[in-house]
């Protein structure tokens, strides 16, 4: 969809035409990035290869994926989630346990009441220690972009997990975040397997722990040539991509720059397309 006008020949000339979508959702298919937009009352996949985008500043809801796709009825702006509260899935009966699991005395069924895991993930040589849906935890990983994991425990339900995951990382003394910074720098140097492995075993000696998995099959080159510099994701975006791993796009303008993919869920993109036509 999207090619460098520099790189279209002298007889053809170049024309741009905008569009206005709405980012519904962001999610990888094992090593394969798709970004879904709405547009014309249809879900279309954006084009992640050059990138021409004006991204908003404010967020609406995505609406609801139950059953197929419905855009949100109401267009509602929203915040810190990325649906409202009407067309959030009833597999998730409140929002706020996406992040911190409430005691869950009103709830019935849900996300709640599945298997959990708590995995210990290194993006680069940098531990921590998270929480999933046993039945998500590869996906997860890919979406973090995560280098190497192993599981820590396997819970019934989410407020066991998140309670053995707060224990843990205080025991351990491992993080449960780690900052954009330091991922992106670690993404210019070559993946150390050698330190991932001693800090597993450090890990190993405290607690017991499941074997360690790499993942090597992200769509970049590693190591990259310089440390990606993170932009807001509202504003402009204009350039090539020169990779994608975890919720980050490199893409070349004056240097490296990165885009976090998931922060574009919500947001009304305009994009300039380029045609062609002989002359």
């Amino acid at each position: 969809m999207f090619r460098d006008a520099r790189s279209i020949l002298d007889d053809k000339r170049t024309f741009f035409k905008e569009r206005e979508v709405h980012v519904v959702s962001f999610r990888w298919n094992e090593f394969s990035p798709e970004v879904k937009v709405y547009q014309n009352e249809r879900l279309v996949e954006l084009d992640l290869g050059y990138i021409d985008y004006n991204v908003s500043q404010g967020k609406w809801c995505v609406g609801s994926f139950e059953e197929g796709y419905t855009p949100c009825p109401d267009d509602k702006r929203v915040s810190r989630f990325n649906q409202c509260d009407k067309c959030v899935s009833s597999f998730i009966p409140k929002l706020k346990c996406i992040f911190e699991p409430g005691p869950c005395e009103d709830c019935v069924g849900g996300f709640c009441d599945e298997e959990h895991v708590v995995y210990l993930a290194f993006h680069g040589v940098y531990p921590k220690v998270g929480m999933t849906m046993k039945k998500r935890l590869k996906r997860r990983m890919i979406e973090q972009g995560a280098d190497a994991y192993a599981i820590l425990g396997t819970f019934e339900g989410r407020v066991k997990a998140r309670k053995s995951e707060l224990y843990l990382s205080e025991e351990l003394g491992i993080p449960q975040r780690i900052g954009s910074k330091k991922v992106l720098k670690y993404m210019s140097r070559k993946l150390d397997k050698h330190i991932i492995e001693r800090k597993y075993r450090g890990v190993r000696n405290q607690v017991p722990i499941g074997k360690l998995h790499f993942i090597n099959d992200y769509p970049i080159p590693r190591p990259l040539r310089a440390e990606p510099k993170l932009r807001a994701a509202a504003g402009i975006h204009r350039g090539k991509q020169v990779g994608l791993k975890g919720r980050f796009l490199i893409y070349e303008n004056a240097g490296l720059q990165a885009l976090d993919l998931s922060d574009l869920q919500g947001r009304k993109v305009r994009i300039n397309e380029s045609y062609y036509v002989e002359v």
